[in-house]
């Protein structure tokens, strides 16, 4: 029986926590958060015995330390936002105890200040050598994008000799009549207002916010084009290092109806400017000014009420397109996400969304092959570098949670 301690009780934290709770061979569950009204909330909907819950500062890392020290869990599941990746890797590490993540919050990275090096990848690296050496396991951006796609994409590439182009897209479609944040509203604006990275003939790349615009098809259940921009994103910086095979670009782009508003505010109206303005003698940076008035994450009573009177309808899609050679000829292998919608989603954990759901599934799947053994690389690595067998496994379970993955595959000259 396994004990699990879960930081984060937000989007991501309540359908893990829902999830979790399932399985027979975990015993407990404590989902930590700084906001114990926001952990016992989560508790109140999922309502199960196996959860308790436990006030936390994520940044504290001597206190997490200590938390993790007194009872003897076997997996430590981050699910804050990316900033507090570093003090809960030390925290973990210092515990001797195994760990998943969902995201980073420093890429391409030095010591010294940012470069473009291909040393240094994502933060959680710099813990590899540490985690190695006490023989635990780090399993990082293991969620949806990052996480499912880039297995996804491992699944083609081996079935590939050379590797032309990788291309991954997040596309997501919400209909509410009032503003609603799905996930952090931090994270995405953070994200859009950083130029993103991209993988080009051996070598990182920077492309411009909002660059890289892009119509595409986006199967049913969507079944829609939608337009696309580069985003700051994990993926082209993991997969080029850790796919198996070379590989010579790969980028990732994600989009939404609204995203012109979001392109008009961040690039036009300057406001994820972080130098400060003067407004009636007070002095405040458009970005801290944007932050007060972004809707908070939906919290699970929020969710259902909005799902419960109709309100709320939202369906997200992830997409993974590969092309290269096989013996000699040229294929493009496109797969795609088909995964319940909030309402769906909703109905099956309460107070959770689309979103939600096909990320926070991933990773919980993944903490489950963890805790029963079923991942055997020790040290820090991500998802793309799980065996055939392992990604058996992880595809049986995600049919379980009603994620399907579709394939089309078609030959080009």
């Amino acid at each position: 029986m396994s004990k699990v301690m879960i930081i984060g009780a937000g989007a991501q934290g309540n359908v893990i926590s829902g999830v979790l709770s399932q399985a027979e061979d975990v015993e407990m569950i404590t989902l930590g958060d700084i906001d114990l009204d926001r952990a016992n909330e989560v508790f109140e909907y999922i309502g199960s015995e196996k959860i308790n819950t436990l006030r936390i500062d994520a940044s504290d890392s001597k206190e997490l330390e200590t938390v993790l020290k007194q009872e003897q869990y076997d997996l430590v599941v981050n699910a804050t936002i990316p900033i507090f990746t570093r003090p809960i890797l030390k925290a973990t590490l210092n515990a001797g105890l195994d760990y998943i993540d969902m995201a980073s919050n420093e890429m391409l990275k030095s010591k010294q200040g940012p470069s473009v090096q291909k040393e240094f990848i994502v933060e959680q690296f710099e813990f590899a050598e540490d985690f190695e050496n006490k023989g635990c396991r780090a399993l990082i951006l293991a969620g949806g994008d990052s996480g499912l796609v880039n297995v996804m994409a491992r699944e083609v590439v081996d079935d590939l000799d050379e590797i032309d182009y990788i291309g991954i897209k997040d596309y997501g479609v919400v209909e509410c009549d009032e503003p609603v944040a799905m996930w952090s509203m931090m994270t995405y604006l953070e994200d859009s207002a950083t130029p993103a990275v991209y993988w080009e003939n051996g070598e990182y790349k920077y492309a411009p916010v909002f660059s890289g615009e892009e119509e595409y098809y986006f199967p049913p259940p969507l079944d829609r084009w939608g337009k696309v921009y580069y985003h700051s994103h994990e993926e082209p910086v993991t997969i080029p290092k850790f796919i198996g095979k070379p590989v010579k670009y790969c980028d990732f782009k994600l989009g939404e109806p609204g995203a012109d508003i979001w392109r008009f505010i961040i690039q036009d109206l300057g406001l994820m400017d972080r130098e400060p303005i003067q407004m009636n003698g007070q002095s405040i940076s458009p970005r801290e000014f944007l932050y007060k008035k972004l809707p908070p994450t939906l919290t699970p009573k929020k969710c259902i009420e909005l799902t419960k009177n109709g309100r709320l309808m939202s369906q997200l899609q992830l997409t993974v397109d590969v092309k290269g050679r096989k013996r000699k000829e040229y294929f493009h292998y496109k797969l795609w996400t088909e995964s319940p919608n909030s309402v769906q989603a909703c109905s099956k954990i309460p107070g959770t969304n689309d979103v939600s759901w096909i990320t926070s599934i991933p990773a919980s799947i993944f903490s489950l092959m963890l805790l029963r053994g079923q991942i055997q690389k020790t040290g820090v690595f991500p998802c793309e570098v799980l065996n055939r067998g392992e990604r058996e496994i992880f595809f049986d379970q995600l049919k379980e949670w009603n994620i399907k993955i579709h394939q089309q595959i078609s030959g080009m000259l």
